[in-house]
């Protein structure tokens, strides 16, 4: 994730999406994704301060499209995003920021109880074979492109995902 960039946090939400692996197409169709977040409704944040503690951010509004992806609402701010079921329990968020002019990003979402916790895939922490072998171009540390992918389910299900950047649970 450039620096120059908004990060993917969602805690953050006014720049929620430009994550470390992007591609300038989406790499999954509106028709694979998932009811993740049922149909919609309003939402918590909290960011992940460290040592598994998470810090209230505030409310989001989450609305469900009738193509089966999601609006993220937060104040004037709104993010397109869909979710995609790619195996294993494994499920993508894919996004494009309306800030961001070429990419679409993703991240890992898992779920324990009522909170949805959302993972951003670092470039840099991933095995180099599992990237090559996947068709992903690292361009440096904060990007890596998934525009050669094709598969990209194969690719997101041996991905490491990480700690929780953020969670989001119903208010």
């Amino acid at each position: 994730m450039r620096k120059s960039m908004p990060l993917l946090v969602v805690a953050a939400l006014s720049v929620l999406l430009s994550a470390c692996f992007t591609s300038e197409a989406p790499m999954f169709p509106a028709s694979s994704a998932v009811a993740t977040f049922g149909d919609g409704g309003r939402y918590v944040v909290f960011e992940h301060v460290g040592k598994g503690a998470f810090k209230r951010q505030g409310p989001l509004t989450v609305k469900k499209l009738s193509d089966g992806t999601y609006e993220f609402v937060r104040g004037k701010t709104v993010l397109p995003i869909s979710f995609h079921e790619v195996g294993n329990g494994v499920i993508v968020g894919q996004a494009k920021p309306n800030d961001n002019r070429n990419a679409y990003g993703y991240l890992f979402v898992t779920r324990k109880g009522a909170e949805t916790f959302l993972h951003l895939p670092q470039c840099d922490k991933q095995d180099p074979a599992v990237l090559s072998a996947n068709g992903v171009v690292y361009r440096d540390k904060w990007e890596c492109s998934l525009d050669k992918v094709s598969d990209p389910a194969k690719l997101f299900s041996a991905l490491t995902y990480g700690e929780a950047h953020s969670k989001i649970v119903p208010e």
